[in-house]
């Protein structure tokens, strides 16, 4: 299938680049304290940004910065407008200068998650990260306060050299604060930071394999969803089964599904990435997006995963990290293996009852949660937050037919090639779900892993169900 999109279906929107730290490791770590006053949006420039996602049906905006509660008069205008016209939010914040009065208020105009950065459990090693003593602990006063006021946390810690002991400990301090989810972020260096290979500023792949064990004995341990926000290459983990967690984020740049906004209204396919691809305010969405061309159509994998079967779903790893290591987003990531090191492969995990159920000719209904946008000869079709993938235009067309109706359907009635097949990555996705309460009851916990897991992918690499 042709996947080119016609416009992004995320957009990471920094509201302002003012922010209260200023982090080692920070990709904007450029912007001194002695330069130009920090940008910020205006009402005005955020509602001509939102009018433009409108028209290009953007499904999920994150809102970020800088740090968004730097500019929090435009951070509750963006929130309630993006919510008022059906696109979903999330906001990344440090949660530092939060007070609980903005968290309901905020909650009240359609916040339910903040991705919060926490890279240590030792005061330390964090305050060292983010260069300001006494940060962990405003961390976890706003981690407490956000979740008392009933919005979900997830928690980023970028890994490298300085905290990459501090994991198991760290992923047991966010279990008992009630984290939603720990991800374990390798440090991609900024293009800007020359002499980053002789400060704890990196990551090798013996020690990236290292923290990764860390998080899945934390996840078997405390009970912790785990994942990634940069992928690692599939080669490096090597049993996918073992770090199943970790695989299915890819690199959402080159998956081309992400445009990146500064508060200047620069635009980038990767929130690493200096160059910008004009300016939105001037261009607009959908041909800022057309210029990130290069990203989307293959052009930045490196040669010898051209030929891997997980390639659509590794996306060579995270090409930024090869422009920081090499000098080229073309070169290997600095974790590359070869795709001769995977040696267990990813499985669709999918209830056994859930299975028997698709075979056995149960009604499913298609929830009216389920967002659609149709492309160039396929749909885009979003489950919830930034969880988009990929159907053929008939199957698209079928879905949103169910959908207005109301009507259930079962495998009989499934349209494509492999009905069946078509089904089952449908119910993996939870795109649609059983209409029998006994069954519905098993999405509870949900049924997936990997939430940018295109199934069709993983079908191509022989893992269908």
């Amino acid at each position: 299938m042709n996947r080119i999109l016609e416009a992004p279906v995320m957009i990471n929107l920094e509201i302002t680049e003012a922010c209260n730290l200023t982090c080692r490791h920070c990709y904007n770590f450029w912007r001194q304290d002695d330069g130009p006053k920090p940008v910020g949006l205006t009402e005005e420039r955020i509602s001509t940004l939102i009018d433009m996602m409108v028209e290009a049906k953007v499904f999920h905006v994150v809102l970020s910065g800088g740090e968004p509660f730097a500019n929090y008069k435009i951070l509750k205008y963006a929130l309630g407008r993006l919510t008022a016209e059906g696109i979903s939010t999330s906001v990344n914040s440090n949660l530092m200068p939060i007070t609980a009065a903005k968290i309901r208020e905020l909650k009240a105009l359609g916040l339910d998650h903040v991705l919060t950065s926490l890279n240590s459990a030792k005061a330390e090693v964090n305050d060292y990260m983010v260069n300001r003593e006494g940060a962990l602990q405003e961390i976890i006063k706003g981690i407490k306060t956000t979740i008392a006021e009933g919005v979900r946390v997830s928690v980023n810690m970028i890994i490298s050299d300085a905290n990459r002991d501090d994991i198991y400990e760290t992923a047991r301090l966010c279990a008992e604060l009630g984290v939603q989810k720990l991800f374990a972020t390798r440090l991609v260096p900024s293009i800007r930071d020359l002499v980053f290979s002789e400060t704890d500023r990196k990551l090798g792949q013996e020690a990236a394999l290292a923290a990764l064990d860390e998080m899945v004995r934390a996840r078997d341990d405390f009970g912790l969803a785990i994942g990634t926000l940069i992928s690692y290459p599939l080669c490096l983990l090597g049993d996918l089964e073992k770090y199943k967690d970790f695989v299915g984020r890819g690199c959402p740049a080159q998956r081309g599904n992400r445009m990146v906004i500064n508060a200047t209204g620069a635009t980038h396919a990767c929130t690493h990435e200096e160059a910008s691809y004009g300016d939105v305010f001037e261009i607009g969405i959908k041909q800022a997006f057309r210029k990130m061309a290069a990203w989307h159509n293959g052009t930045y994998l490196f040669e010898d995963c051209k030929q891997c079967r997980y390639v659509n779903v590794c996306n060579s790893g995270c090409a930024s990290a090869s422009q920081a290591y090499f000098a080229d987003r073309k070169a290997k990531d600095p974790l590359f293996k070869g795709f001769e090191a995977i040696t267990t492969d990813f499985k669709l995990e999918i209830p056994p009852e859930v299975a028997a159920a698709v075979t056995g000719g149960e009604n499913f209904v298609v929830p009216p949660s389920i967002r659609f946008r149709e492309e160039n000869g396929f749909y885009s079709l979003n489950v919830r937050w930034a969880n988009t993938f990929s159907v053929y235009h008939e199957v698209g067309r079928f879905l949103i037919d169910q959908q207005k109706q109301g009507t259930a359907f079962n495998v009989s009635q499934m349209v494509g090639e492999d009905p069946r097949q078509n089904l089952v990555n449908l119910v993996y996705k939870e795109a649609v779900v059983p209409e029998k309460a006994q069954l519905k009851a098993l999405f509870a916990g949900g049924v997936k892993l990997g939430c940018s897991i295109d199934p069709d992918d993983l079908v191509a690499a022989g893992e269908g169900s």
